[in-house]
C-alpha cells in the first residue's frame, strides 16, 4: 500500500473528525440523550418517568396552535426493566456519566464501521477504506445527522454485531445471543436479530429459540412486576405514534404513513402487509443461508445481504437503525455494478445514483424516509440477485468440472 494512499486515507479520517465539532456548532447534539437525562431526573424526584413524559406530550399538543412549528417533545419509550440501570447512572456525577456515555458511543459508532468492513473482500478493501470515514455521515447512503443524536440504538447494534463477528470467526454465538437479550430490554423488536446467528451457522434453532422465548418472557413479565409502570410505558408508546406519526422507512412503515395521510386505519392493514413481505424475505434468506453453509459463496459475499434482509424484518426502521447498513448497502451496489461495468464506470454510476437520491431526500424529512425505503428494497433485491447469480455460476462450473474427464476419455 503506497504512502500516497495512506496519506489520503488518514486525511479523510482527519476531515471526518474535524467535521463533527463543526457540525455540532450548527446543530445541538444529544437530543435523544436528553430524553434519558429527563427520565433520570423523574426517577430522582420519585416520579414515574412515563407519566411525566405523557404529561409533557399532552400539554404540548393541547397548546399546539401557539407553537405549530416547534419540534414534538421526545419521550422515554424503553421498558421498565431499564429503569434500575437509569437509577444507577443517576447516582453518578452527571459530568462523569455523560463523558463515559459519549466515549462509549463514539467507540460503538466506529465499531459499526469496523463490522461493516468485515464484509469487504481483499480486492475491494482499498476503495472501501476510503469510503469508511464518510459512512457514519450517510446512514443508508443518505445524508443525515443521526450520528449526533446520542441514541442508545447505536450502542445496542454495536454490541450485537460485535458478538456476531465473534460468532462468524470462532463459531461461538453466546456473546451475540446475550447482546440481543440485553438490546431487547430497551427495544423488544431487536429480538429479530436472532435471525443473524440462525442464518449464519448450523444447529442454531435451539439457542435462537431459547433467546427469543427468554426475550419475550422478559418483556411480558414486566406487566406483573411493575403493572403501573408497564401500563404507562405502553401508553407512552401509543402517544408516540399518535402524536409523532413516525413509522419509519421500512416497507410497512411507509405504508403506515400513507394510510395515515389518507385517514385510513393502519394497524390491521400494516400487519397484513408486513406478513406478506416478511415471510418471503425470510424464506429467501433461509434459502441463501443454506447455500452459504454449503460453501457456495463466502461470508464476505453473504454478510451484506444477510444484514440488510434481517434488518428489513424489523417493522419500524428509524434513521439510527440504518447506520449499520451503510457499508453493506454500498458493497451490494458496487458488486452488482462491477459485474457489467469497468471499475471507473461503476464508481461513476454508483456515485450518480447516490447523489440523485440525496438531492431528492434532503428536500424535506418525509422524502428522506421515502427514498431510504426505496433504497433498502432495491439494494436487498439486487444483493439477492447477485448471490443467486454467483451460486448459478459456481454450480455450472462444478458441472463442467465433473463432466470434463468423461469427455476427455471419449
Amino acid at each position: 500500500m503506497s504512502n500516497r494512499y495512506r496519506i489520503i486515507r488518514v486525511t479523510l479520517w482527519i476531515l471526518a473528525c474535524v467535521s463533527i465539532p463543526l457540525w455540532i456548532a450548527c446543530d445541538q447534539p444529544g437530543w435523544d440523550l436528553d430524553v434519558i437525562h429527563g427520565a433520570i431526573r423523574s426517577l430522582q424526584a420519585g416520579h414515574d418517568p412515563y407519566a411525566d413524559a405523557m404529561a409533557i406530550q399532552e400539554a404540548f399538543h393541547r397548546d399546539l396552535a401557539s407553537h405549530p412549528n416547534a419540534p414534538t417533545p421526545l419521550s422515554y419509550v424503553y421498558s421498565p426493566i431499564t429503569l434500575p440501570l437509569l437509577r444507577l447512572i443517576g447516582a453518578l456525577p452527571i459530568w462523569f456519566s455523560g463523558t463515559m456515555y459519549w466515549l462509549l458511543y463514539a467507540v460503538c459508532a466506529l465499531s459499526l464501521v469496523w463490522v461493516g468492513m468485515q464484509a469487504v473482500e481483499d480486492h475491494e478493501r482499498k476503495a472501501f477504506l476510503l469510503f469508511a470515514p464518510a459512512s457514519l455521515f450517510f446512514p443508508g447512503l443518505l445524508q443525515h445527522d443521526v450520528i449526533l443524536s446520542g441514541n442508545v440504538a447505536l450502542i445496542l447494534y454495536a454490541l450485537v454485531l460485535l458478538g456476531a463477528v465473534f460468532g462468524w470467526r470462532r463459531g461461538q454465538w453466546h456473546w451475540c445471543y446475550l447482546a440481543i437479550l440485553f438490546a431487547s430490554c430497551f427495544k423488544a423488536p431487536l429480538l429479530i436479530l436472532t435471525a443473524i446467528p440462525l442464518l449464519s451457522a448450523r444447529r442454531q434453532w435451539l439457542p435462537a429459540g431459547v433467546t427469543l422465548a427468554t426475550g419475550v418472557s422478559l418483556f411480558s413479565m414486566q406487566s406483573l412486576l411493575w403493572p403501573s409502570l408497564f401500563r404507562n410505558f405502553l401508553q407512552t408508546l401509543n402517544l408516540m405514534f399518535n402524536y409523532g406519526h413516525d413509522f419509519g422507512c421500512s416497507p410497512v412503515g411507509l405504508l403506515g404513513n400513507l394510510l395515515l395521510h389518507y385517514g385510513v386505519p393502519y394497524s390491521f392493514a400494516g400487519t397484513i402487509i408486513y406478513v406478506v413481505y416478511a415471510v418471503p424475505i425470510f424464506a429467501v434468506l433461509f434459502y441463501l443461508s443454506r447455500q452459504f453453509l454449503n460453501s457456495r459463496f463466502s461470508l464476505q459475499q453473504w454478510l451484506p445481504v444477510l444484514l440488510l434482509g434481517v434488518f428489513l424484518l424489523n417493522p419500524r426502521l428509524i434513521e439510527y437503525d440504518i447506520v449499520p447498513l451503510t457499508i453493506p448497502m454500498a458493497l451490494i451496489g458496487w458488486r452488482l455494478l462491477v459485474r457489467f461495468n469497468s471499475p471507473k464506470r461503476a464508481i461513476l454510476i454508483f456515485a450518480s445514483v447516490v447523489a440523485v437520491g440525496n438531492l431528492f431526500a434532503v428536500q424535506n424529512f418525509g422524502h428522506w424516509k421515502q427514498v431510504e425505503g426505496i433504497f433498502l428494497v432495491i439494494f436487498f433485491v439486487a444483493g439477492c440477485w447477485d448471490l443467486l447469480h454467483e451460486f448459478r455460476t459456481a454450480h455450472v462450473a462444478e458441472v463442467f468440472e465433473i463432466s470434463e474427464p468423461e469427455y476427455a476419455t471419449v
